[in-house]
C-alpha cells in the first residue's frame, strides 16, 4: 500500500518496539462502520463520526492531521478516540496523519449521505518494520597506530559479534593505518556485528532506489560502491556477501540508507573522534511485484577518505517493501 504524507515528517528518535502487531492481520486502516439517519442536520448536511486507534489498538486523545478532497484540516479526538465533523453531503476522499511512528491512512472515495451520520474507523498501523541487520562490518583507518574504542547503540537486540563486543565498554583495540585491528592478541580486518532491529519506514524515501536485474548485481554494486568511495577490498567484501543472497531473485529492489538515517537504526560512538565517518545500510527486497515506474534513481552519497576514517556497511532484507511501492 502506498502512503502519501500530509506534511513533512519530523526525524524523531526511534525507540525499539520488539512486539508489533502483525500488519497483515491488522484491521482495514479506513473503513465505514455505520450509516444512519440524523434528523438534526440541516438540509444538504451530513455528519462524520471518526473512531481512531493506534497500532496497539489503543484510543487516544490527540490531534490528527487530515485532508478531504484536497482541503487541509485537523480533528481532535476525545479520550475514547472519537471525533466528529459536519460537512456537505457528497463523495469524499480522505488522508490522515497521526505521527511519524505510524503509516499515513488514505481512503477510497466514500459516499457521505445527506441527513445521515456516517461512522469511519481509522486503525493507524505502526511504521516500524522488523528487520535483521545482516553483517554490518566496521573498518577502521586511523592516521597513525592508536588505541580506539567503539560503542554501538543498536535500536534492538545485538546478536553475534566478532571479535566479541562487551556491553558497557564496547570494542577496545589498537588499529593501524592500513586498517588492521589488534585485539586480544589477534588481528582482524574489521569488526562484525548483527542483530534484530526495527526500521521506521516513514523515514525511508522508498520511491528512491534501484531495480537491479539478477545478472547485473555485481556491475551495479561495483559502480555504486565505487561512487560512494569504498576501496576495492570493501567493495569485494560487500559484493561477495550480498550478491549470493540476492541471486535468488530475478530482480531486486535496492535502497541505501546513509549516515544519519543509519544512525536511527544503530548509533556509532568512536573514541577518539574520527575525521570522517561513512556508514551505509542497504534495504532490499524481491522486485518481482514492484512497478519499476514507481521507483526513481536514488542520489548516491560519497565521502572523502582523509585523516582518521571509519567506514561501515550492512543491510537487511525487507519483504514488505514490495507492498509499499
Amino acid at each position: 500500500m502506498k502512503y502519501l504524507l500530509l506534511a513533512p515528517l519530523l526525524l524523531l528518535s526511534m525507540a525499539f518496539v520488539p512486539e508489533q502487531k502483525d500488519q497483515e492481520k491488522s484491521p482495514n486502516p479506513c473503513s465505514v462502520s455505520f450509516c444512519k439517519p440524523d434528523n438534526t442536520l440541516a438540509k444538504g448536511q451530513a455528519r462524520i463520526e471518526f473512531t481512531c486507534s493506534d497500532a496497539n489498538g489503543i484510543s487516544a486523545n490527540t490531534s490528527i492531521l487530515m485532508s478531504y478532497n484536497g482541503i487541509q484540516d485537523t480533528i481532535v479526538t476525545d479520550k475514547n478516540g472519537k471525533a466528529s465533523m459536519t460537512v456537505k453531503a457528497g463523495r469524499y476522499m480522505f488522508q490522515f496523519y497521526l505521527n511519524s511512528e505510524h503509516y499515513e491512512i488514505y481512503s477510497d472515495s466514500i459516499l457521505i449521505k445527506a441527513a445521515h451520520q456516517t461512522g469511519i474507523g481509522l486503525a493507524f498501523q505502526s511504521s516500524y518494520e522488523p528487520a535483521v541487520a545482516e553483517k554490518p562490518v566496521i573498518y577502521v583507518y586511523p592516521d597513525k597506530t592508536k588505541q580506539i574504542n567503539i560503542q554501538l547503540g543498536l535500536n534492538g537486540n545485538l546478536g553475534f559479534t566478532y571479535p566479541q563486543y562487551k556491553e558497557g565498554t564496547g570494542w577496545n583495540f589498537t588499529a593501524d593505518p592500513n586498517g588492521t585491528i589488534h585485539m586480544n592478541g589477534k588481528e582482524f580486518d574489521y569488526l562484525f556485528w548483527d542483530g534484530e532491529t526495527v526500521i521506521n519506514m516513514n523515514l525511508v524515501e522508498e520511491q528512491k532506489g534501484f531495480i537491479v536485474e539478477k545478472d547485473s548485481l555485481s556491475d551495479f554494486f561495483e559502480a555504486k560502491l565505487t561512487a560512494m568511495g569504498l576501496t576495492p577490498r570493501e567493495r569485494q567484501d560487500f559484493i561477495t556477501y550480498w550478491c549470493p543472497r540476492m541471486q535468488e531473485n530475478e530482480k531486486s529492489y535496492v535502497h541505501f540508507m546513509f549516515n544519519d538515517e543509519y544512525a536511527e537504526v544503530a548509533a556509532l560512538n568512536v573514541t577518539p573522534a574520527p575525521d570522517h565517518v561513512f556508514r551505509i545500510f542497504m534495504l532490499w527486497s524481491d522486485a518481482a511485484e514492484i512497478d519499476a515506474t514507481a521507483v526513481s534513481d536514488q542520489e548516491i552519497q560519497s565521502f572523502t577518505r582523509e585523516g582518521f576514517s571509519v567506514v561501515e556497511w550492512g543491510g537487511a532484507k525487507m519483504p514488505q517493501l514490495a507492498d509499499q511501492l
